[in-house]
């Protein structure tokens, strides 16, 4: 039997972040980026550091999706646009970066499903900071 204040219970979130971070780009885009951003805005306060770091990672993923993505596809959309090659690039760029982003998610997932903190850049979760 489980104790409320077991590990796997705090994995939870964090495992919950992560997978509605691949729900948002495998499987309902739009639908899963909203239940994303109001666990992050219900717990943000919460004392499970890893959860609120998972949660922080996700959402900010999410956005650099958005931004290189989306913003990438439309800008190469505008300029090459005219010709079957260009959309050929466009469709390339944007098979190879979803695909990228969706083996970050995968990775991060792992790292929620056995307890570890997720940090893809150089700077720490400002959360997990004073953990240390």
């Amino acid at each position: 039997m489980r104790h409320p204040g077991s590990p796997s219970d705090r994995n939870q979130l964090a495992i919950a972040a992560q997978s509605l971070y691949l729900i948002n780009l495998l499987a309902l885009p739009g639908i899963a980026l909203l239940t994303l951003c109001f666990l992050r805005w219900k717990y943000r306060h919460s004392r499970n550091t890893l959860g609120r770091c998972h949660l922080r990672q996700a959402c900010l993923i999410t956005g650099w999706f958005c931004l290189i993505v989306i913003g990438g596809g439309v800008t190469l959309w505008g300029l090459l646009a005219e010709s079957a090659a260009g959309i050929s690039m466009i469709l390339l760029y944007l098979i190879v970066m979803h695909t990228g982003f969706v083996l970050l998610g995968i990775f991060a997932l792992a790292k929620a499903i056995s307890g570890q903190h997720f940090h893809p850049g150089n700077r720490c979760c400002p959360e997990t900071r004073f953990d240390r």
